[in-house]
C-alpha cells in the first residue's frame, strides 16, 4: 500500500503529516472493527472453540487482515514522515547525530533513512495475500536499537 505525499507549497513535511493523519483516520475504522473481532475471538476461546475454526468463521476482513492493514498503514506513513523530517532537518543544517537524538535512533539509522530511495513500488508494504508488511522498512532495526 502506498500512501501518497502531496505537496503543500513545496513543504514535503506537511504532505507527510497529512498522509499520516489520513492513515490514522483510516485506521480508526479498522481498529474499531478489530476490537470487535478480538472480543469475538476471546469469547470463542472461552467457549472452547479452536483458533482455526474461530478465525474461519469470521466475516471478511478477519482479525489478522485488519491487523495487517492497520500496521501497514502506520509503517508506511510513519516511514514517509520520518524521511521527510530527516531530509528537511538536514537541509536546515541539523546534524545527523542531532537528528538521531531527536528520533531516538542511532546516527547510522538516520543515514539509512536519508540514503534510502523514496519511491516504494505499489504494494511493497504488503506481504503475500495481504498478510501485512513483507519488509521491515527499518522499524525492527529501530526497535532493536532502543532495546539494546
Amino acid at each position: 500500500m502506498r500512501i501518497p505525499v502531496t505537496e503543500h507549497s513545496g513543504d514535503e513535511v506537511v504532505g507527510a503529516l497529512d498522509a499520516l493523519n489520513d492513515a490514522i483516520e483510516q485506521n480508526w475504522k479498522d481498529q474499531r472493527q478489530l476490537q470487535e473481532r478480538i472480543e469475538g475471538l476471546r469469547e470463542a476461546r472461552r467457549s472452547g472453540v479452536q483458533v482455526t475454526s474461530a478465525l474461519r468463521q469470521e466475516q471478511e476482513p478477519g482479525t489478522m487482515q485488519l491487523l495487517g492493514r492497520v500496521l501497514s498503514r502506520l509503517m508506511e506513513s510513519s516511514g514517509t514522515l520520518r524521511r521527510s523530517l530527516a531530509k528537511t532537518m538536514r537541509s536546515e543544517g541539523t546534524s545527523i547525530p542531532a537528528i538521531a537524538r531527536l528520533f531516538g535512533v542511532t546516527h547510522q539509522r538516520v543515514s539509512n533513512i536519508l540514503n534510502r530511495p523514496t519511491a516504494v513500488p505499489s504494494g511493497a508494504a504488503q506481504g503475500p495475500a495481504g498478510e501485512g508488511p513483507s519488509e521491515s522498512h527499518g522499524e525492527d532495526d529501530e526497535q532493536r536499537e532502543r532495546a539494546g
